[in-house]
């Protein structure tokens, strides 16, 4: 990887995602890795996984970007469809209206999961994230 390609940092690709979904998603936005407890208030978190790799292209990179939703489930333990569906249809809004020179994201796939640990449910949504060379951007 080409030392110009500072796009390329995974802390700066993190940032980016933070500062898109951070209080415009949830107050509860974590990168990397969620706190051990969720606070007995929160209806929902958000975690932004970067761990996929990076593809060097070139002329551009691509990578895949997890967005980890979680919904507490209702009082008697079933997914909160309702907080669910919140968080994907602002996340796609946040989505749409993301504007960079330097990154492009499209959604790739969404699959429901339980975090057994926490007891809550969660979808976790593929983004597809294509970033441009500096020096390619006119």
């Amino acid at each position: 990887m080409n030392e110009t390609h500072n796009e390329y940092n995974l802390s700066k690709i993190e940032t980016y995602f933070n500062s898109l979904l951070e209080n415009n998603l949830s107050d509860h936005v974590f990168v990397g890795g969620l706190p051990k407890t969720m606070g007995e208030g929160w209806t929902d978190a958000v975690m932004i996984d970067c761990d996929s790799s990076v593809f060097d292209l070139d002329a551009y990179a691509d990578g895949i970007i997890n967005i980890n939703l979680y919904a507490k489930p209702k009082s008697d333990g079933s997914k909160n469809v309702a907080t669910m569906s919140r968080l994907e249809k602002k996340l796609n809004e946040i989505i749409d209206a993301a504007s960079s020179e330097t990154y492009t994201i499209s959604r790739n796939a969404t699959y429901g999961s339980y975090d057994t640990n926490r007891q809550w449910h969660l979808n976790v949504v593929q983004l597809n994230l294509r970033i441009y060379h500096k020096e390619n951007n006119n």
